[in-house]
């Protein structure tokens, strides 16, 4: 397998660091869901504090990715006219709402004067001034970007399946295979 991508296939750091970013977001998402369900309280200030912590490590995984797909180019798209130009279109937005949910988040947060523990490694501190209009941008940026997030991610998917069991192409392949 080569670490680096070629024009036919993901090399191994970007299925990586892909894969990587998938587990963060499904467990950020289902610790959001999860958390929105509890009452407040010291259980629910936990779960806000994990779902912080992995939004801090998705957002330095998605600038990472960001960095290597800058200095390794990805395999040829698969697909013509109209599919190519939707592709391109479904991971734009993908990757402006990953960067947008981590930065709304921290926004969120910190503007609100609340420190982001990020695990035991070390600690974003909130701003010394809680700015409240800038809080509340952030808070509905964040919420309203979820729901925007949700459906992009789904038609990724989708897309990802559509190519593999319908098309049967090697586009799922190209993300998958060893």
């Amino acid at each position: 397998m080569n670490i680096v991508n070629n024009n036919q296939q993901f090399g191994l750091v970007s299925k990586l660091i892909h894969w990587l970013m998938a587990t963060l977001f499904i467990a950020i998402i289902a610790i959001a869901l999860y958390m929105d369900e509890l009452p407040r309280g010291a259980e629910k200030f936990e779960w806000v504090s994990l779902h912080k912590a992995f939004g801090v490590c998705a957002l330095a995984a998605i600038l990472l990715r960001i960095a290597w797909h800058r200095m390794t180019k990805a395999p040829t798209p698969l697909g013509e006219g109209w599919q190519l130009k939707l592709a391109h279109l479904g991971h734009v937005a993908l990757y402006l709402l990953m960067l947008l949910m981590p930065i709304s988040g921290l926004m969120m947060s910190l503007a609100g004067g609340h420190d982001v523990a990020v695990f035991n490694w070390f600690t974003l501190s909130g701003f010394s001034e809680q700015n409240e209009t800038l809080s509340g941008i952030a808070s509905f940026v964040h919420h309203n970007a979820a729901n925007l997030l949700y459906l992009v991610l789904a038609l990724h998917v989708g897309a990802a399946l559509h190519h593999h069991f319908i098309l049967k192409d090697e586009t799922l392949k190209r993300i998958t295979s060893a």
